[in-house]
């Protein structure tokens, strides 16, 4: 009797591991109901695109709850939103599909760029940098994601949707590479 309680408690401890890359960094579950669908089958993600959001609805652009207003109001979410101080909020799970790329294209044709991508929003104003806090916690995700999925692309939401998006704002890309090596 003593051994199958042993037993129990250790296929349990077991099952508590991480078992994905991700688990290794912190990433608060705060997961919503709009902006996103299940997928009709397992998603075959090969790219991450990077926004920036910010709150338009009050005086405080960083205000998380006016953020993620607004994007109830019109029905969109990133996979991942990375507040101010760095903290990594996870919405949508990334085996569903996140409206969060619009109309826009990835560099090998690809359309329907919702369907293999996940998106990940910074915090931050047209007039605002993203925080070191912000670069680092970003840097930390990508590797995981990575490490998940066979991605081919980590790309501005700019690049993806040139002459109708301008985000990710004030991004420093040539900083965030260094920090991915």
């Amino acid at each position: 009797m003593f051994l199958a309680i042993v037993l129990s408690l250790l296929i349990t401890f077991s099952q508590d591991k991480p078992t994905s890359p991700c688990s290794q960094i912190d990433i608060k579950n705060s997961f919503i109901t709009w902006g996103h669908g299940k997928a009709s089958h397992p998603r075959k993600i090969v790219a991450i695109i990077i926004h920036s959001s910010y709150n338009a609805l009050t005086s405080d652009s960083f205000d998380m709850n006016g953020i993620l207003d607004e994007y109830r109001r019109i029905n969109v979410s990133p996979h991942y939103i990375i507040d101010r101080s760095g903290v990594i909020y996870r919405l949508v799970s990334d085996q569903e599909i996140a409206y969060h790329a619009g109309k826009s294209r990835l560099p090998d044709g690809t359309s329907d760029v919702n369907k293999v991508s996940i998106g990940i929003e910074i915090i931050n104003s047209k007039n605002s940098s993203p925080a070191e806090e912000q670069y680092n916690s970003l840097a930390n995700l990508v590797r995981c994601l990575e490490k998940e999925y066979r991605i081919r692309y980590v790309l501005g939401h700019s690049t993806i949707a040139p002459g109708r998006k301008t985000d990710p704002w004030n991004f420093d890309w040539k900083k965030f590479g260094e920090l991915l090596k």
